[in-house]
């Protein structure tokens, strides 16, 4: 069973994945992507979701709500992660 706490927010989920880890039926994954509930990505006839919309949607937020409170939260540390402003010279 997939535990949707200690996988990573980037691990892609399959439509019975996700149906086991909530302890729903497949058709109720696949009508939630339908409805744009939960997002998902398409495959050639198979649905991947990430873990990161897998428990948005499990605590009940829209996945619009969920990336629009992960753009509010400032990034931590940025210029040590190898991210720097560059100015632009002109020529």
């Amino acid at each position: 069973m997939i535990d949707l706490d200690t996988c990573s927010d980037y691990t892609l989920l399959s439509t019975a994945d996700v149906a086991e880890a909530l302890k729903i039926s497949a058709g109720a994954v696949r009508k939630a992507a339908k409805e744009g509930r939960l997002r998902a990505i398409g495959g050639f006839r198979v649905l991947y979701f990430s873990a990161r919309s897998v428990r948005a949607f499990a605590r009940g937020e829209t996945d619009a709500a969920s990336t629009a409170k992960a753009a509010e939260r400032p990034i931590a540390n940025g210029n040590a992660c190898g991210e720097a402003e560059i100015e632009a010279q002109p020529r």
